[in-house]
């Protein structure tokens, strides 16, 4: 982000595990925490999709978007990318690990932006515009799913 001259501050928070728990520890909206979701693709090349941390990612629509079939990268392939974060603090951003990433619509609508910073201590605050700006050349569209509260499915 210095390199790109995007603005941002930190925002230090009670240890927690994963982008909606370190959203909650830091007092910040939920809506306008990202998280990043590591895939791979069917070819094998790994992906970064950045959507809302409340949110799912839609397999089917990401798979459209990518004009191929995605899954869950295993657990090995995120130490390799990130073995400089904590594990499950990933920051929501591709560009410093050389990732291909995709951001959900919905985050760039956000008047501020939170991500995890690679520990479970501090968040990335940054303006809507300066992430828009960051953002400018991944590609984009609406890929995330809100998991349905009554779904017996959704809380197992």
């Amino acid at each position: 982000m210095d390199r790109h001259h995007i603005p941002y501050d930190m925002v230090h928070h009670a240890y927690s595990e994963g982008a909606a728990q370190s959203a909650i520890a830091g007092h910040v909206p939920l809506a306008q925490m990202a998280k990043a979701v590591i895939l791979e693709r069917d070819d094998g090349k790994s992906i970064m999709a950045v959507i809302p941390a409340a949110d799912k990612v839609d397999l089917q629509r990401l798979n459209y978007l990518v004009h191929g079939e995605v899954q869950l990268a295993p657990e090995r392939t995120l130490e390799q990318w990130f073995n400089d974060c904590d594990p499950g603090a990933i920051p929501a951003l591709g560009d410093p690990y050389a990732i291909d990433t995709l951001v959900d619509d919905a985050l760039l609508g956000m008047a501020d932006v939170y991500l995890e910073s690679g520990d479970h201590r501090d968040l990335i605050h940054m303006k809507g515009d300066d992430f828009r700006r960051l953002a400018s050349h991944w590609q984009h569209g609406q890929f995330s799913m809100r998991p349905d509260p009554w779904s017996r499915t959704e809380r197992m």
